[in-house]
Formats: structure tokens, C-alpha cells, sequence
């Protein structure tokens, strides 16, 4: 089984489903895509390259991002490719206004200014959905605004492959860590797998600049992890599928 995993941003793959990294590797081999690492200028950006390229990007939180990810991963043996987009914060419309105001702005629905990018990221993920047997994507309920991009990007880009018939690719959402989104509506079935804690608490705790930020120190971020997954024993990793029409 040949996993696609797609991440809105650095730590979404490994906070939001690190406890089942190292089984999809074992089962098949994993990709992670990250969609939104760029640090806001998308010159030279190719949005296919694989990680650990050299850089022209300047130090500062994306830079700091990507390494923290870029080493957190390191941790299985996956394939990691990052696309290089500028995450919400940083996109400006054609006069150099932010699109997204604010913190409380990322979590509402995507500004029309980014109806091009969604088409444009659906392009990019093609190729790559072509060449696996699942894709895993946020289930971008109540969450941010980057995330319900990549949803819609990837769901476009699933709709059709190049014979204008849908991609026979299995897909299912997984829910974003640390958000605590509603269930999802009607339509969807719920699947809860055993998931190794401790493997994933060792992942996510490489984000160090995040764990700080969000939780100050590694502690309570063990504590909010634990309680969305069950910990040490007991931890499950949950994902949901959509019902056939």
C-alpha cells in the first residue's frame, strides 16, 4: 500500500498522525507532502522538489519550520517533498495587502484571491496521487484556512486523471492536531487503528519552536497529545472515509 500523506504545513504530518508513520512504512512506503513551506517568495520555487535541497531562503520562522520538519521526519524512512508555497500569513493580493488579516482570519474560509492557487496546487498533487494507492488528507473541519485549500486542492486533483476519468485512488481525512474540530457530518465512517505513542511523541516534541510557542514547554504538549489519542497504551489514531454516493 503506497501512502500519500498530505500536510498543509510543517508538523501537521507528524503532529496530526505520527503514531502511524512507521507501520505506512512498513506497509508499502509513505510520501509526505508539505504544501505550505515556502517563506513567501515563490521565485525559483520548482514546487516539486524533494527535501534537503539547498536553499536560497532567508533565516526566520519558515526557515526554522522547515528544519525542525525536515529533522522530525528524518526520523522514518518516507519520502519527503516539500512544495515550497507561502503559508496564509505571508500572501499578499496584487497591491501588497495581506489576504489574511490576522490569527482568527486563517480559520475562516479561504480568501477568493486564492481560487487560482487551489487550481494551481490541484495541478502539482496530480502527478504525485497517480502514483499511490491511498491519499490521506486534513479533514479541514473548523480548522484554518490552508487546510481546507489542500482538502479541495487534492479532491480536485482526484477527481479526474488525464483520461477525464476519476483516479481509482482510496482517500481518507484524518483530523488535524491540535485542533478539537466537530465530528464530521452525515455521509461519513469513522476508523480508529492502535497507534504507537511513544513514536509519536518523539516526533512531534522536534518542533520545538511550535511546542514552545502553542504549549511552552514539552510537558503540557504531552498532556493535550494524550488526550486526543489515549496515551501510552491505548493511543488510536482516527481517520474517516466518505460514504459511496
Amino acid at each position: 500500500m503506497r501512502r500519500l500523506l498530505l500536510a498543509p504545513h510543517p508538523d501537521d504530518a507528524v503532529w496530526s498522525c505520527g503514531g502511524m508513520l512507521r507501520q505506512w512504512c512498513r506497509e508499502g512506503g509513505l510520501t509526505v507532502v508539505t504544501v505550505f513551506d515556502g517563506d513567501g517568495r515563490e521565485e525559483g520555487v520548482d514546487g516539486m522538489g524533494d527535501r534537503g535541497r539547498e536553499g536560497r531562503e532567508e533565516d526566520g520562522a519558515p526557515a526554522l519550520r522547515r528544519a525542525e520538519d525536515a529533522a522530525a521526519l528524518a526520523h522514518w524512512p518516507l519520502r519527503a517533498v516539500g512544495l515550497g508555497l507561502p503559508e496564509a500569513a505571508l500572501r499578499r493580493d496584487g497591491a501588497g495587502r495581506s489576504l489574511y488579516a490576522g490569527p482568527l482570519a486563517l480559520r475562516r474560509a479561504p480568501h477568493p484571491a486564492d481560487a487560482a492557487l487551489t487550481v494551481r496546487l490541484a495541478g502539482l498533487l496530480g502527478p504525485l496521487v497517480e502514483d499511490h494507492d491511498e491519499v490521506l488528507l486534513p479533514l479541514a473541519v473548523r480548522t484554518h484556512a490552508d487546510h481546507l485549500l489542500v482538502r479541495e486542492a487534492a479532491e480536485l486533483a482526484l477527481e479526474s486523471g488525464a483520461d477525464g476519468a476519476p483516479r481509482p485512488v482510496r482517500t481518507r481525512y484524518y483530523r488535524e492536531f491540535p485542533y478539537a474540530p466537530p465530528p464530521p457530518p452525515g455521509g461519513y465512517r469513522e476508523r480508529a487503528e492502535p497507534a504507537d505513542f511513544s513514536d509519536w511523541l518523539r516526533g512531534a516534541l522536534m518542533y520545538e519552536s511550535q511546542v514552545r510557542g502553542m504549549f511552552r514547554d514539552a510537558r503540557p504538549f504531552a498532556r493535550v497529545l494524550a488526550r486526543r489519542t489515549g496515551a501510552p497504551r491505548r493511543c488510536t489514531w482516527t481517520s474517516w472515509v466518505r460514504d459511496a454516493a
